[in-house]
C-alpha cells in the first residue's frame, strides 16, 4: 500500500465534508518510567503526501528525527499530550493514555471535526472519533501522530540521562531492558518510575523501609535533581567529588546563574522550613568544593549562589522546600 493508500480514511471523511480530520497515536504505554505522550496531527485535503511516513516503531531513529520536523513544517497543527508517572500511578496507564490524548487534541489549532485513533477510540464523544487497530501503519494521520509521539517521548527520556545517570535513560528510554531492570534492582526508583508496574513497585515500597541512608539520601537528591530540572535549570553535576573537601549534590545552571545545591533528606519527620540543616563547618566546606569546580569549569559571566533543598520523604507525596540563597560565605 502506497502512502497516498493510506490517506483512505482520511479521504472518506474529506468527501462528508469533515476537513479537520487529526491522525492520533500514542508512544510509552509500556516501559517501567517515563511519561506516555500522545500526539494529534492535521494535514489539510491538499497536502503534500510525505513518503515514509508509518508505524514509528518501523523507522531508524535518525528517519524518525527526519521525518518529525518534516512533518512539523507541512502539517497544519499538531498536538501533543504528556502525562508523567505519578498521573499513571494514581489513574493507570489506559486511563493516562486518554487524558494525554485529550490534551494533544486540546492544543488543535484549528480544532478537529473528527479524530482518527491508532487501536480503540475514545469512549467520550466530546469529539467523533474513530479506533483503527494497527492504524500507525494503515493511516497516514494517525502514523505521523505515532512519528511526533515518539520522537518527542525519545527526546525527553534523553533529558533524563543527566537528571539520573545511573540508569541509561538514553539507551532504553524507560522501557524494561536487563540493564534497565539491574540499575533498579541496585539504585532503586527515582521519582520518574512508575510505582504502580510490576518491575519497580517490589523496589520502591522497600526503599521505605530499608536502613540504608545512601538509598534514602540518593532518593531525596533524585527529587531535588527533578524539581530544579522542571524549574529550568539545566542539571551540570550530579555528586561533584572534590577530594577530601568531600561531595557537593548538584550543581545547576539557569540563564546567567550557577547554583550549588546541597540536598538534605528526611524521612516522614516534621522540620522547620528554614532550617537548612547546614552548619558553619559545612557550609565553609561547601565553599571550597565549589571553589575547586570554578577553578576547572570557569563561569565568568555567571552570578553564583548556594541553594539548600529540604526533603521530607514520604511513600506517596513528598515536600520539597526549595531555600534560595540559604547562606553566604
Amino acid at each position: 500500500m502506497d502512502t497516498r493508500d493510506r490517506l483512505y480514511y482520511e479521504k472518506i471523511l474529506w468527501k462528508q465534508n469533515k476537513i479537520k480530520v487529526a491522525g492520533i497515536d500514542e508512544a510509552g504505554r509500556g516501559p517501567l518510567a517515563g511519561p506516555v505522550v500522545a500526539a494529534a496531527v492535521i494535514f489539510e485535503p491538499d497536502c503534500e503526501v510525505i513518503s515514509d511516513i508509518t508505524d514509528s516503531k518501523k523507522l531508524s531513529p535518525p528517519k524518525r528525527e527526519a521525518l518529525y520536523t518534516i512533518i512539523k513544517d507541512k502539517a497544519l497543527t499538531i498536538g501533543i499530550g504528556v502525562v508523567d508517572s505519578r498521573q499513571i500511578d494514581e489513574i493507570n496507564i489506559l486511563q493516562a493514555t486518554y487524558r494525554a490524548m485529550r490534551k494533544a487534541v486540546a492544543q488543535l489549532q484549528p480544532e478537529p471535526e473528527f479524530l482518527l485513533i491508532d487501536g480503540r477510540g475514545l469512549p467520550d464523544k466530546v469529539y467523533l472519533n474513530k479506533g483503527i487497530p494497527q492504524g500507525d501503519q494503515k493511516c497516514y494521520s494517525i502514523g505521523a501522530a505515532s512519528i511526533i509521539a515518539k520522537v518527542y517521548r525519545d527526546r525527553l527520556m534523553v533529558n533524563y540521562e543527566s537528571i539520573f545517570p545511573d540508569y541509561g535513560f538514553k539507551d532504553h528510554k524507560g522501557y524494561g531492558t536487563q540493564a534497565h531492570r539491574e540499575a533498579i534492582k541496585k539504585n532503586y526508583p527515582t521519582p520518574i518510575h512508575r510505582n504502580s508496574f510490576k518491575g519497580v513497585k517490589e523496589f520502591y515500597k522497600k526503599l521505605f523501609k530499608t536502613s540504608n541512608n545512601r538509598l534514602i539520601g540518593q532518593y531525596g537528591e533524585h527529587l531535588a535533581a527533578l524539581h530544579l530540572y522542571k524549574k529550568g535549570f539545566k542539571i551540570i553535576e550530579r555528586n561533584y567529588h572534590c577530594g577530601v573537601f568531600g561531595e557537593l549534590d548538584i550543581i545547576v545552571e539557569k540563564d546567567d546563574l550557577l547554583c550549588f545545591v546541597e540536598v538534605k533528606t528526611r524521612r516522614n519527620k516534621k522540620y522547620d522550613p528554614q532550617d537548612t540543616g547546614v552548619n558553619d563547618n559545612k557550609m565553609k566546606q561547601l565553599g571550597k568544593i565549589a571553589t575547586a569546580y570554578l577553578s576547572e569549569n570557569p563561569y565568568p559571566e555567571h552570578d553564583c549562589r548556594f541553594d539548600v533543598i529540604v526533603v521530607n520523604l514520604r511513600y506517596k507525596y513528598s515536600n520539597i522546600k526549595h531555600l534560595k540563597n540559604a547562606f553566604i560565605l
